[in-house]
């Protein structure tokens, strides 16, 4: 199979056409030729030329509207454009390059020069075509990786004796840096949650890293506190420099009892249903990741059968709608508080909330938030 580049050269002039078809057909190229601009044009939907080379003045379709032509076809906008102008007045050639055109060369000029303009642009096209394939490729691979971090996530829902949940994963991009895990280990419950600073791959990779080491590592009669100092320090080993997550741990005890630690991730809600009143709570703590021997504090709460736990990553309350506003936390208490026993009915009206509230591109980012009920 022959690799000779396809060049498509359009002329109404016969003896012009010709001579340039010869010339370059004996410097290795395939040639086929058009004698009009709608001739051209049907010619490059049929073959899909590597390069086109256009004569500007001609009858019906100059070669000014065939260059318009070529860029609006998705088909053929990657092909460059040669155009053979009359002269090298500006008016020339800023009228072909507007249109489209990639290149000129005054017609008439020595041959050699059209070679060298002709090989050019299709040096261009074959890098851009490189580009093309890679991009392509790494779309495919970063839609696998997504997939992979999605299985990563647990079910959107989750029930046991002592708690029902309900969770919400909404990247933003192809990868995202939040996350949130809950899992049985040995009879005990844990939920976890974390925001990985960055997006894409780095990010993605981080997440997977965490869930492993908090599977692995989680231990019903230690401290959280001293888990989460060394899940920093193993952070900090695997990260990079500009790499640190904020994130929340929490341990459902067998008296009910729920022990937490936090690091320098937002505050948590929980719903208290005899009070029929939302509690934030919030403590200042460190980086994960960000230095290594960093310290961290564990924290309990009594909570009752019918409260409701509602954690969440920072895209939830860094969203803003057309007007500025910042999606407000306070919105979540307020429906906590209105919420019935059905852990499903309060999950759908939180999910409906913030999908409902007007976001922009400009500001949007991942979010990721799970409501736990215990029962």
């Amino acid at each position: 199979m022959s690799t000779s580049p396809r060049i498509l050269i359009i002329d109404d002039n016969a003896t012009d056409l010709a001579v340039t078809q010869r010339f370059l057909e004996r410097r290795g190229f395939l040639v086929t030729p058009a004698g009009s601009g709608e001739e051209g044009l049907q010619i490059a939907q049929q073959i899909t030329p590597d390069a086109i080379v256009v004569d500007y003045r001609m009858p019906v379709m100059d070669g000014f509207e065939v260059a318009r032509r070529v860029k609006a076809d998705p088909a053929l906008s990657t092909i460059p454009v040669l155009m053979l102008t009359g002269s090298d007045s500006s008016e020339h050639i800023v009228e072909g390059l507007g249109a489209g055109a990639d290149d000129y060369v005054t017609k008439g000029a020595d041959k050699e020069v059209l070679l060298a303009r002709l090989r050019a642009l299709l040096r261009m096209k074959a890098y851009q075509d490189q580009l093309r394939r890679m991009n392509q490729q790494m779309t495919r691979d970063l839609q696998i990786a997504r997939r992979v971090q999605e299985a990563l996530v647990p079910s959107g829902s989750f029930h046991s004796p002592r708690i029902e949940i309900r969770s919400a994963y909404m990247p933003s991009a192809t990868l995202s840096g939040d996350f949130y895990d809950y899992f049985l280990q040995n009879g005990t419950m844990y939920l976890f949650v974390a925001d990985v600073s960055g997006h894409g791959l780095p990010a993605a990779i981080l997440v997977s890293l965490l869930k492993s080491y908090i599977h692995t590592e989680a231990d019903p009669n230690g401290s959280l506190a001293d888990f989460m100092s060394r899940l920093n320090d193993f952070l900090f080993s695997v990260s990079l420099p500009t790499q640190f997550a904020t994130a929340q741990l929490f341990r459902i005890n067998p008296d009910r009892s729920v022990s937490y630690s936090n690091a320098a991730h937002p505050g948590f809600l929980l719903y208290k249903r005899d009070k029929r009143k939302t509690l934030t709570f919030e403590q200042p703590s460190n980086l994960l990741g960000a230095m290594p021997n960093m310290t961290f504090e564990e924290h309990t709460l009594e909570v009752s059968p019918g409260d409701t736990l509602f954690v969440y990553t920072d895209g939830l309350t860094d969203q803003r709608n057309a007007n500025g506003d910042f999606y407000s936390i306070d919105r979540i208490a307020a429906l906590l508080e209105r919420s019935t026993d059905d852990v499903g009915a309060t999950y759908d009206a939180i999910h409906r909330d913030v999908l409902e509230f007007a976001t922009t591109e400009e500001f949007r980012d991942d979010i990721a938030f799970v409501v736990s009920r215990f029962t």
